[in-house]
């Protein structure tokens, strides 16, 4: 559906230009935005449903500030990318719902402390790029800084969030780190398994 609208989208404003050079931009950056939409409106209907609106997004874009910049798995379509989306997001959201309902200890340090071994995961793995977009050595070194910054300073704001018991809004935060440390780990065993046995 999105591929489609993207198609149109691409065309109707190649149509005043006398060669279609431009169209697969067009049609690449109209994909991406009406992606990046249908993500958000299904996180946002998703926090709706579980009455967790603020931290349905508190941890799409935490998660989503460390990936730009770090990397990680990549689907092979739009629909399956989509789904293990709306997966991760659901199992997300009934974590924090059970962190919030037990608000114990265990469950709010344990969270952190996840956050801190996948932090470490990001500043050793980061930046994992794809085929589709591959980065030079330079572009590796800047991705690399901020994809740490970006996580330390996430984690930061998560840890004083639970110290303060502020559970509903320091766990998401520790869960998008977690997540994005383990898109990071899915990458890397794509690139060096997957890759070998398509070979």
């Amino acid at each position: 559906m999105i591929k489609l609208i993207s198609s149109k989208v691409a065309c109707y404003l190649c149509s005043d230009e006398k060669d279609k050079r431009n169209y697969d931009l067009y049609d690449y950056a109209v994909n991406i935005v009406l992606s990046a939409i249908l993500n958000i409106v299904t996180v946002i209907i998703l926090g709706l449903c579980f009455n967790l609106i603020a931290e349905s997004m508190l941890f799409y874009f935490s998660f989503i500030a460390i990936r730009k910049f770090a990397g990680g798995y990549h689907a092979k379509t739009p629909t399956r990318c989509y789904v293990f989306s709306v997966t991760v997001t659901l199992l997300v959201l009934v974590l924090i719902r059970m962190a919030i309902v037990y608000n114990s200890p265990l469950v709010k340090y344990g969270v952190l402390f996840l956050a801190f071994i996948c932090l470490i995961v990001i500043c050793i793995l980061s930046p994992l790029d794809t085929e589709n977009n591959p980065l030079n050595n330079k572009e590796k070194n800047v991705y690399k800084k901020i994809a740490i910054i970006i996580s330390i300073l996430l984690f930061i704001t998560a840890t004083i969030l639970v110290i303060l018991a502020d559970i509903t809004f320091g766990v998401p935060i520790g869960l998008g780190i977690i997540m994005a440390a383990l898109v990071l780990v899915m990458r890397k065993v794509q690139m060096n398994f997957w890759g070998k046995i398509v070979k």
